[in-house]
């Protein structure tokens, strides 16, 4: 059985939440980086690779989502890389 002290407990709770907020620093970074290298006038093929955002739309593909995403100026983020 194990048994952790109130100290450790809060190392452990604090160690998450700073590795959490780190993973959306990097995937917002990811996610802005990728959408720099589509073309700005808002052409997009017509293949079917579905991306889930956080606005709960579901986008045909990722080029369709980074315009969407520029038009929001970066709110929204890809939750995953499927239909919602």
């Amino acid at each position: 059985m194990l048994v952790f002290s109130g100290v450790q407990v809060m190392y452990i709770t604090l160690s998450f939440l700073l590795c959490s907020e780190s993973s959306i620093i990097k995937r917002s970074f990811y996610i802005h980086r990728l959408c720099d290298t589509f073309q700005p006038f808002g052409y997009c093929s017509k293949e079917y690779l579905p991306v889930c955002a956080t606005n709960r739309r579901t986008y045909g593909n990722i080029c369709l989502f980074c315009i969407a995403y520029k038009r929001h100026r970066g709110a929204i983020m890809v939750t995953r890389f499927e239909a919602c």
